[in-house]
Parts: C-alpha cells; sequence; structure tokens
C-alpha cells in the first residue's frame, strides 16, 4: 500500500496573508508524492504504529465518507468518528453564518497534532479534514476519523485528537449572529 500526499499547486500564502485562498483539494494540478511503504509484514501480534493518513486544511466542503474510508484497513475493528457542523446558536444568541480563518502553518500543526495523537495510542489510522472559509448553518466545519483494533482505543484518540486540534492548531471563528453583531473564537 502506498500513502499519498496531496501538495496544493501554486504559490503558497506570504506570512499574514490567509490560508483560505489555498486549496488542498486533489485537483487537475495536484502533485502527489507517492511513498511506498515496505514490504516487510509484521510478526502476527506485534504493535504497528499508526500513520496520519489525511491531515488537511481545505476551502472546499469535507467528506466524512473520504476519512472514513482513509483508517477503513484490515487490522482496524473499530472507527470513530466525529463531525462538527455549523450550529444555529451560540451562548444563547442566534447565528447567521460564520467564517474560518487559518495562519499560514495551520496545515502543519494540524498535521503534527494528529502525529502526536498517533503516537501515543493505539491506533491503527488517523484521518483529519477542517475546513475554512464562509460556512452556513449545517455546513461540515471538521471531520476527525481514528481507526483502531478496538472501539475504546478510536474512541479516546479521537476525543484527544479533535479537544488537541482545538486547542493547539491556529484557525480561528469569526462568528455572525442573527442581529449584525460578529466575534472572533479561538483568537488568542
Amino acid at each position: 500500500m502506498a500513502r499519498a500526499t496531496a501538495r496544493a499547486a501554486g504559490p503558497t500564502p506570504a506570512q499574514g496573508e490567509s490560508a483560505t485562498n489555498v486549496s488542498h483539494d486533489l485537483g487537475p494540478d495536484t502533485e502527489l508524492d507517492i511513498e511506498p511503504e515496505p514490504d516487510i509484514e509484521p510478526e502476527p501480534g506485534a504493535v504497528v504504529p499508526a500513520r496520519v493518513v489525511l491531515a488537511d486544511i481545505r476551502d472546499t466542503p469535507l467528506s466524512v465518507d473520504e476519512c472514513m474510508a482513509a483508517v477503513l484497513l484490515p487490522d482496524v475493528g473499530g472507527i470513530a468518528l466525529f463531525v462538527g457542523t455549523v450550529r444555529d446558536h451560540d451562548s444563547g444568541r442566534g447565528v447567521a453564518e460564520l467564517a474560518y480563518e487559518a495562519h499560514p502553518r495551520a496545515a502543519a500543526e494540524i498535521e503534527r497534532v494528529a502525529a502526536e495523537v498517533a503516537a501515543g495510542a493505539s491506533v491503527r489510522a488517523i484521518a483529519v479534514a477542517h475546513r475554512t472559509g464562509h460556512l452556513r448553518v449545517g455546513e461540515t466545519a471538521v471531520v476527525v476519523a481514528v481507526g483502531a483494533a478496538h472501539r475504546a482505543e478510536a474512541f479516546a484518540a479521537c476525543r484527544r485528537l479533535i479537544d488537541d486540534i482545538k486547542e493547539q492548531v491556529p484557525i480561528w471563528k469569526h462568528q455572525i449572529f442573527e442581529d449584525g453583531a460578529a466575534e472572533w473564537v479561538g483568537a488568542r
């Protein structure tokens, strides 16, 4: 099996520029680095390190199916999914829409956080995708999928991963309320 890493074609954002202009989806100009995995089969019962199969920030709609398929490996017996959506309220106020902005280093940070969770947990595969740009109520903002041999490990790693992403990855939410007021969430 090979690991594919997508890189968006074209220039990267300059320091301080919004990363929402960079698309990480697999378009016609996308380059793929294919790294073959060793053909060495692990010993039965051996602990195989988890892999970060997908860690991405996109300005296009997210796919739960893509993340789930990414972690569906032969030795996975349980998959835990977290899907974060835009809700219509926050702290008793009606939310009309919101926008996510990502720091230029956010893609590297989300991959780092996923790798840390993979290294510290008994899981086989991790996939995470976070959305940027304007989103309406009901749209998917983040998808996290963790595949493990057993459900307990998958649930624990999934929860840690989404919590660590919210705490450590520089992605900020700009909420626009129904009354016209707005606020930034997560900006420090």
